[in-house]
């Protein structure tokens, strides 16, 4: 088995950050910069937040996968130096492609190694309690599981909040109501890890041509082939920032984060 020496000293770090994130519009001041690039008001973007936690484990090279508003994530992190780190950017080539035939692209231009481990992350999806800390258990529990056979480990949690009502029905009444009840299923929080041999998969699975996001492809083949792994980190660990109501969630818990520190 590899050691996590031996892994940071061999990974690409790849941020998705060219959607159009729709949702994320109606935020004040979000219009015509990339939703990953927009500033929170402690002063920080998602994007660098995310960095800055692969940083502090040591991994240093990172691939950004761009096109919407790509020029706002590029005039924030330039060539990465400001911040300690490596960057590269690949653009989808002419129109979007989505995760999927975006990184068959980095992979063919040479922005992502072919020979490194990969870890995808969509900076909009946060880790915000002991990120380093969740970030080392996950890649050594992906080291574990390629030992017997995996190539790529899916990081999750073991639920979420419904966003709406949920009802209890039973002949035409109902028998119980709750608000935003707790759905107890796994749940892919937009980070997968990687060995080397997945550069294969998006090489054969993906076109240049066609918007698809990897997860719905690569994930199923993987599955079939019994080599796609999972981990679970805690429920309260991530946040899925989308919309208006995402972003209010992620401020708190970035309050209280600097609260504990101030405190410490």
């Amino acid at each position: 088995m590899k050691t996590l020496e031996q892994f940071i000293s061999n990974a690409t770090v790849v941020l998705a950050a060219g959607g159009e994130a729709s949702r994320f519009q109606s935020v004040p001041g979000a219009n015509g910069i990339q939703k990953a690039a927009f500033l929170l008001p402690n002063g920080e973007t998602m994007i660098e937040r995310t960095i800055k936690m692969y940083r502090d484990l040591g991994l240093k090279n990172f691939a950004l996968l761009v096109y919407n508003h790509a020029g706002s994530v590029e005039k924030l992190l330039g060539d990465g130096s400001v911040m300690g780190v490596n960057i590269v950017y690949s653009y989808d080539p002419g129109k979007p492609v989505g995760r999927g035939g975006a990184m068959r692209h980095a992979i063919e231009a040479g922005a992502v190694p072919k020979g490194n481990f990969l870890i995808v992350h969509n900076p909009d999806d946060q880790i915000v309690t002991n990120p380093v800390e969740v970030l080392r258990e996950a890649i050594l529990a992906h080291l574990a599981r390629a030992e017997r056979g995996a190539i790529g480990t899916a990081i999750m949690v073991k639920g979420t909040p419904y966003e709406f009502s949920g009802f209890q029905v039973e002949d035409d009444f109902v028998l119980g109501a709750e608000m935003y009840p707790f759905i107890h299923m796994p749940t892919h929080i937009g980070m997968t890890i990687f060995s080397p041999e997945v550069t294969e998969y998006f090489e054969r699975l993906f076109s240049l041509t066609e918007k698809v996001d990897f997860e719905s492809v690569l994930f199923p083949e993987l599955t079939n082939e019994k080599k796609l792994a999972s981990h679970f980190i805690p429920d309260n660990s991530w946040i899925s920032v989308n919309d208006q109501k995402g972003l209010k969630k992620l401020i708190k818990a970035i309050e209280e984060e600097n609260s504990n520190m101030q405190q410490e």
